[in-house]
């Protein structure tokens, strides 16, 4: 039983809430990221935390603007996100050769290891949801959330 029926059971009327596209967003969201929660647990890696290290994997020597822009973060975030990676030294900073102000993102060797282990749990995360969901309806919703990107 998912949270608005348990509230329905207690006889609260959600005032029409659970049928509309925000209020069931915000529910999935919540559900995903307490799913992701259990499955990163010992990490302390957060959602922002992992998709910084996968980007940064696939764009090595990407600028940290540029991460702000895919994510959608604020460069004020977007530098405490990577303050703590690199302190944890999962990434490291260098200087572009062509403009010393500007700073390039590189994963250390222990942060594409860290990378390794954290894929296998972000398999078992999206695996949890095609159990529970349904991996045609994952699709679909996806697709449909595309539409927003």
């Amino acid at each position: 039983m998912g949270r608005t029926e348990d509230l329905k059971a207690k006889g609260l009327d959600l005032g029409g809430l659970d049928g509309t596209f925000g209020f069931l967003l915000h529910a999935a969201w919540r559900d995903a990221a307490r799913t992701f929660a259990e499955h990163f647990a010992e990490t302390g890696i957060t959602p922002l935390g992992y998709s910084i290290l996968l980007l940064i994997a696939r764009n090595p020597g990407c600028a940290p603007g540029d991460l702000c822009e895919i994510m959608g973060v604020t460069s004020n975030n977007m530098t405490r996100l990577i303050d703590d990676l690199s302190r944890r030294s999962l990434i490291e900073r260098t200087v572009h050769a062509a403009d010393r102000r500007a700073r390039r993102l590189q994963l250390t060797a222990q942060g594409a290891a860290t990378l390794e282990g954290l894929r296998a749990r972000h398999a078992a995360y999206e695996a949890d949801f095609n159990d529970r969901i349904g991996a045609e309806r994952i699709d679909r919703l996806c697709e449909i959330l595309r539409h927003f990107d």
